[in-house]
């Protein structure tokens, strides 16, 4: 089976992460999404995030009851901070039967090669790309050689973004558009971003 990974810290999960989940699926990459929440992420500071547990919980509630969206909470049990390239190792240790696409945004893809041995990473799995402008999106030099695993998805630009939700909240604004109906309900209810 074909798994599309979509790694965050989820902080919150938003309408947009499921969006770009939704077109892997349709655009017949993935058969399955898998969110991986990462407790951790070293890209970001760890004092800006929610609770982990509740940032799990959330993308739990966002995916509850929709087929071929799954939540992963494997890097609740790795060490700290997470690297995509140990995860993937232990999910293709865990699930050898499947391939894994690592689902990204394009600016991702600007700065991939700055990830941690980014291209043991690409052969381990392939990239699917969702555009943030209306460019032709252009491959850095240092990515061409895998320019065969690498896949852009089509599909609207998606302009929701977690620190305008945080924000949001912590104005006492509304973010029922932006998030799934039982996410935003349970921010209000924890008080999260307050």
């Amino acid at each position: 089976m074909n798994i599309g990974l979509y790694f965050g810290s989820f902080n919150p999960i938003h309408n947009g992460h499921l969006h770009v989940a939704n077109q892997a699926l349709q655009q017949c990459f993935s058969d399955q999404v898998w969110f991986v929440v990462s407790p951790h992420n070293p890209f970001k500071e760890s004092k800006l995030l929610a609770d982990e547990n509740q940032r799990l919980h959330m993308a739990q509630l966002a995916c509850s009851g929709k087929t071929n969206l799954y939540i992963s909470d494997i890097e609740f049990t790795l060490p700290r901070p997470s690297y995509t390239i140990d995860t993937i190792r232990a999910l293709i240790q865990k699930h050898p039967e499947h391939l894994f696409h690592l689902i990204i945004g394009e600016d991702n893809l600007m700065a991939f090669d700055r990830w941690k041995t980014f291209d043991m990473l690409l052969e381990l799995a392939e990239l699917l790309v969702y555009p943030r402008t209306h460019k032709t999106p252009t491959l850095p030099v240092s990515l061409t050689p895998y320019e065969a695993r690498i896949h852009f998805l089509s599909g609207e630009l998606v302009d929701i973004s977690a620190t305008d939700i945080r924000m949001r909240v912590h104005r006492g604004e509304s973010i029922t558009d932006l998030t799934p109906p039982q996410v935003a309900r349970y921010i209000l209810e924890n008080s999260i971003y307050r």
